[in-house]
């Protein structure tokens, strides 16, 4: 029954997020240094050929030889080589790590209080994680294999003569300083276009959802005009993007026809020979194509550093959580709290503990939670995925028999506490998979008779068990899909059982199995809304639970 705790829990504190300059996960980590490595050892590679390229087209230049012709084909086919895998090498680099970006971003989702919209996730899957990836492949890693290419021409031309060195490193400061000019435009230009697109995906997504009601209201028009007016915003925002980076290509491009002025004037009036201005061109012309890729550089870094201000607090946060759940509090075994009565004690963490006293229950009781919609649906939604740890509360959890569930590893409590709610939708895969989610190693014999007593129609379906779910449950009609989540919930009798009026949707022969299931029940069984026929044996108000968060 319901009584009070001798703790009194601090209120439920939002996690600060990190400051926007806050990093990412490093790049360089296992698994990713050899890429690294391999890819500066091409940039390396690749400056010796150009050396050797420039060196032979001066040789040809002083006069023709089959052998030096063959030379420098065979250099040249070299060079591609190296260029064609330091891209292989980038791409693996970049999705190697943009997989371990979206984990984090995928179970950063699944476990707020209150999730991100299925817009704002996609977008934050493709355009925040594209941007990642693009700075890596094409950004970051042309830098780190161009600089040993521009370093080692550099010295080529040092040999040949230093004023010629001195164009190069000339060229390279110019275009440095045009570049870093233009970065901040770049940057906020790429804010703002990531926000727009933000909207325009999290809009596209709810209008989407409502397209029912939108129809039956005759506002398709209207809502197509709204999503057009955001679309607009994103249409505007890319133009501003686009000037920014045709003025960082176009001078990334630009400057080194500068050097190669000053290179083609310094041998004029060195005097150098023929064979030497053909080298020098030709290891400028090298360098050139390094030079082109900054503009680039600069823009993708400007996007990457966009996305990184929303995705590092984000991942920051999941780190957290993850830290938090493999801290494992608990001195018990969930499978020695399985098949046998336990007490309950539940200590949700309140603003006014008063108000909201611990739940002390035991088992065959049945608890009816009292309150608004809202704080009854949540404080169910906590019970049954143990997100207390996100609140940083210590004292507060779920007890049964004295072993706190929710400092179990998930594999673990999700045995220990059955839910079926309205906010619940079953996982894309088969069906029997869904069915048999908390307990993966149950008979599928046992679970499908369970279900088929909640009502579940496996006869209707043409691959019973093998039926692939899709979009929230299809191709299961509402009732069908109760039926499945409530036996799920109920497989092996787990000692905390959590309903809400999801169940009302059972069929009716379902649902009088359900009643009579309950009355029996060895567990303790926590129920909110109306459900007809379920007699309560006491009450628990939810009125101290805290307010909705914004995520």
């Amino acid at each position: 029954m319901p009584g009070r705790g001798s703790h009194q829990p601090a209120a439920c504190q939002v996690v600060q997020p990190l400051a926007s300059g806050d990093r990412l996960p490093r790049l360089v980590a296992p698994g990713r240094r050899r890429l690294l490595a391999g890819l500066l050892g091409l940039g390396i590679l690749a400056g010796l050929l150009s050396i050797a390229i420039g060196w032979l087209i001066g040789q040809l230049s002083a006069g023709y030889a089959i052998a030096a012709l063959c030379a420098v084909i065979g250099l040249v086919i070299g060079f591609f080589a190296a260029k064609y895998l330091e891209r292989v090498l980038a791409e693996k680099l970049g999705q190697h790590y943009v997989a371990q970006l979206r984990r984090g971003l995928i179970a950063h989702a699944l476990r707020s209080e209150r999730g991100p919209s299925a817009g704002i996730t996609i977008a934050r899957s493709t355009n925040d994680l594209s941007s990642i990836r693009n700075w890596i492949v094409q950004g970051l890693v042309p830098l780190v294999a161009g600089l040993p290419l521009l370093l080692v021409s550099g010295a080529g031309l040092w040999l040949m003569h230093p004023l010629l060195a001195a164009s190069l490193g000339l060229t390279l400061l110019l275009e440095a300083a045009l570049l870093a000019g233009l970065a901040g435009g770049t940057f906020a230009s790429a804010r703002s276009l990531r926000r727009h697109r933000g909207n325009l995906a999290a809009r596209i997504s709810d209008t989407v959802a409502a397209r029912t009601a939108i129809a039956a209201g005759g506002g398709i028009d209207r809502e197509v005009a709204r999503v057009q007016g955001s679309a607009q915003k994103v249409i505007d925002a890319s133009v501003q993007r686009a000037r920014y980076a045709a003025a960082l290509r176009g001078s990334a491009l630009a400057v080194p026809l500068l050097g190669t002025a000053l290179v083609v004037g310094i041998c004029a009036a060195a005097g150098l020979p023929g064979s030497a201005v053909a080298t020098a061109l030709t290891l400028m012309g090298i360098c050139a194509g390094s030079l082109g890729e900054w503009g680039k550089a600069v823009e993708y870094r400007q996007n990457y550093k966009a996305g990184r201000r929303i995705l590092a607090p984000l991942l920051a946060q999941e780190e957290q959580w993850r830290g938090s759940d493999a801290r494992q509090a608990s001195t018990r075994d969930a499978r020695e709290l399985l098949g046998q009565p336990s007490a309950v004690r539940i200590h949700p963490p309140a603003r006014d503990p008063d108000r909201f006293p611990v739940l002390r229950a035991q088992p065959g009781e049945r608890i009816e939670v009292l309150g608004t919609q809202e704080q009854c649906s949540r404080l169910l939604a906590a019970i049954a995925t143990g997100s207390y740890g996100q609140c940083g509360q210590g004292q507060a959890g779920v007890w049964i028999a004295e072993g706190r569930s929710e400092d179990l590893p998930e594999a673990s409590r999700r045995k220990l506490v059955g839910a079926a709610l309205e906010s619940m939708v079953p996982e894309r895969g088969s069906l029997g998979r869904a069915l048999r989610y908390r307990h993966p190693g149950a008979s599928m014999g046992k679970a499908l008779a369970l279900a088929a007593q909640c009502g579940l129609d496996l006869a209707a379906l043409p691959q019973a068990e093998e039926t692939r779910l899709r979009r929230g449950g299809e191709p299961l009609g509402r009732g069908q899909q109760a039926a499945l989540l409530v036996a799920r919930a109920l497989l092996r009798e787990p000692p905390v059982l959590v309903l809400d009026e999801l169940a009302t949707r059972l069929p009716a022969r379902g649902y009088a199995q359900l009643l009579e299931r309950l009355e029996r029940y060895p567990g303790v069984v926590i129920y909110s809304g109306q459900l007809p026929g379920i007699k309560p044996t006491s009450s628990w108000r939810a009125d101290g639970w805290p307010a909705a968060r914004q995520p």
